[in-house]
């Protein structure tokens, strides 16, 4: 019994582990750069596993290397799991980044046109010269109906003009 309390081997190796590890931990816990710490957590699990291995046959104590394998194990863990998700959530990004391109700014824009002149019929349809004075409205809804269709009726002559055999195809 005295010989296994005796015996430090292995102590150094596990010290190290236990604060590589203790770092790992703590910096797995921060969003986005929680992925880095896979680089000292697979250190502080060396380290760990190397002291086990020398306290095992020294028959030494153990106690704290298993503890620095743990808290490596659940450091390492963390950061593999950041970088894996991370990783998804790129490739989702990028996939979306393709398939953007194949949406129209011009569909986008004639369903806010439309919200708008249906908006704009909406209020003058409401308009109640009792409760609402006239004066106060600070915009023409006629003038910006009128816009509305100039806006509509130049895009519709844009695709002619570009399907024309002279236009870019």
């Amino acid at each position: 019994m005295d010989e296994k309390m005796s015996s430090g081997a292995g102590q150094g190796f596990g010290v190290a582990g236990f604060v590589i590890g203790i770092i790992a931990l703590i910096l797995s816990f921060i969003p986005c750069i929680g992925m880095y710490a896979l680089i000292p957590g697979i250190i502080a699990l060396i380290f760990a596993i190397i002291g086990l291995a020398q306290a095992s046959s020294a028959n030494a104590p153990q106690g704290l290397i298993i503890a620095a394998l743990v808290i490596a194990i659940i450091g390492t863990s963390i950061a593999a799991w950041q970088l894996v998700t991370l990783n998804r959530a790129t490739r989702g990004l990028e996939r979306i980044g393709r398939e953007l391109p194949g949406i129209r700014a011009d569909d986008i824009g004639n369903e806010i046109r439309e919200n708008i002149r249906r908006a704009l019929e909406e209020i003058e349809e409401g308009l109640d010269p009792d409760t609402v004075p006239y004066d106060t409205i600070r915009f023409d809804s006629e003038e910006m109906i009128e816009e509305l269709e100039r806006l509509e009726r130049e895009e519709a002559a844009e695709p002619e003009e570009q399907n024309a055999p002279g236009g870019d195809n």
